[in-house]
């Protein structure tokens, strides 16, 4: 299982490597525009740098709570979306396969961990 823990890991990285060094095509596949500096530096930083650290602190660490932290910041994602397509009418395709894929890095991060609570 440690290794689809990893992929998890990896994917959240290369999620923030596309924020952080390609903001233009993170706003096409986000829908959002970085028109500014500011809006530039938000996908640089917030969804690039963070996600990087995201998935660079499980996978350099091999901690199952790192790997839980991150997975189930993923399940959030997932069901925040959810709430916005019920409740800002986004019913969209563009949306669902967002929370599919949210949904799956989820499970890729919290597969087999064996986290005492």
């Amino acid at each position: 299982m440690d290794l689809l823990n990893n992929i998890g890991a990896i994917i959240t990285i290369l999620m923030g490597c596309l924020g952080l060094f390609f903001p233009k095509k993170a706003s096409e596949l986000t829908g959002l525009s970085p028109v500014t500096p500011a809006g530039r530096a938000e996908f640089r930083g917030t969804l690039g740098v963070t996600f990087v650290f995201l998935g660079l602190v499980p996978l350099v660490t091999q901690n199952d709570i790192a790997f839980l932290t991150v997975g189930l910041c993923w399940l959030g994602a997932a069901i925040g979306r959810v709430i916005s397509i019920f409740l800002d009418h986004g019913n969209q395709a563009k949306n669902w396969i967002a929370v599919g894929f949210e949904c799956a890095l989820a499970a890729l991060l919290l597969v087999g961990l064996s986290v005492g609570v």
